[in-house]
């Protein structure tokens, strides 16, 4: 049986040939494949620029790769959703996505219940913020 130690020196040098082998190869064969990926890239009306951009979560989904993708520029935006709590002194709101933010934070500290800072739909943002106060 031999040595555990030799053993492992013995795979390393293994993994050092074979990778130095899979270099040469990929070395070797680099022009042959270039070529063949632009030749397939012409065929099929490929860009290089398609190829750098990043493909959206939902579309890398999908098997339909042939309609082109819109370039993203920056962000999507969307409209800020609607408050669903509001602070004691009225300033602070907060749509309950997401963490929560210090001031309820605190109030939750201080023993208050979520429930108390609910915005109601038809009530006002005054009349509430005063309700609230109150409490």
């Amino acid at each position: 049986m031999e040595n555990p130690i030799d053993e492992v020196v013995k795979l390393n040098q293994q993994i050092a040939e074979l990778q130095k082998k899979s270099e040469e190869l990929k070395k070797k064969n680099r022009p042959v494949v270039v070529a063949e990926l632009r030749e397939r890239m012409a065929a099929y009306g490929i860009t290089a620029q398609e190829l750098t951009r990043p493909v959206p979560k939902a579309r890398m989904l999908k098997e339909d790769f042939a309609t082109p993708i819109k370039a993203v520029k920056g962000k999507i935006k969307s409209s800020p959703l609607p408050a669903k709590f509001r602070s004691p002194d009225g300033k602070n709101e907060w749509s309950g996505r997401g963490m929560a933010p210090k001031w309820m934070n605190t109030l939750i500290e201080q023993g208050h219940s979520r429930d108390e800072f609910l915005i109601s739909k038809d009530a006002p943002a005054q009349d509430k913020a005063a309700e609230s106060a109150k409490a």
